[in-house]
């Protein structure tokens, strides 16, 4: 599909499936055999699971500015109560120095705000319950669609839908690489991941 200039010019976002499996990397969190994290391409999208927590990322993929992140993620049966979801604002050129902002939902149907800066991740947003997260019932699969929406004065996150958090931008370093932030002993699939571009607003005529 093209997108002419004029349509840039009004200033409608641009949204673009970001998906090439071939380039996909992983970066664990503490070093580990490469066989630890494994991802298969698996159309729609990927199959991944998980050791360690661990980031996939696409090298290829980055955003700034205004933008968002959308994902739609599959849950399979498990034991473990990690989160899984999306970053961005990445710069993982190894794991001591990585920087990433990352929201996650658990099995539990909670979700959280994590950040990785100066070696060590912490918590942005404690876990909290949420009905729009979907809890993973004991069998199947449970499906969440998680959006993560970076503005000039906040980030916002979606589930299903609906906000169920946002806080202020602040300093906190999110232009960079995007992709998904995947915690311990979880298999997932991924069926989609866009991204979604939007110009500066335009500053008001004084």
């Amino acid at each position: 599909m093209r997108i002419s200039a004029l349509v840039l010019s009004l200033m409608a976002p641009l949204a673009l499936r970001a998906q090439s499996p071939a380039t996909l990397r992983v970066l664990t969190d503490a070093p580990a055999p490469d066989s630890a994290v494994s991802h298969v391409t698996m159309p729609p999208g990927w199959h991944m699971t998980t050791g360690p927590a661990a980031l996939l990322y696409d090298p290829a993929n980055s955003a700034a500015g205004r933008f968002a992140v959308e994902a739609e993620i599959f849950l399979f049966p498990g034991t473990s109560q990690e989160g899984y979801g999306l970053f961005v604002g990445g710069s993982p050129a190894g794991a001591p120095s990585a920087a990433w902002v990352a929201f996650l939902v658990r099995r539990d149907g909670s979700a959280l705000v994590e950040q990785r800066a100066g070696g060590r991740v912490s918590t942005i947003l404690a876990p909290f319950p949420t009905t729009a997260v979907k809890p993973h019932p004991g069998e199947g699969t449970s499906h969440n669609v998680l959006r993560v929406s970076v503005e000039p004065d906040s980030i916002r996150f979606d589930a299903n839908g609906q906000r169920i958090a946002a806080i202020e931008r602040g300093a906190l370093p999110l232009d960079g690489l995007f992709g998904f932030r995947v915690g311990r002993d979880l298999n997932l699939h991924v069926s989609q991941l866009d991204i979604t571009r939007r110009l500066a607003p335009a500053r008001p005529k004084r």
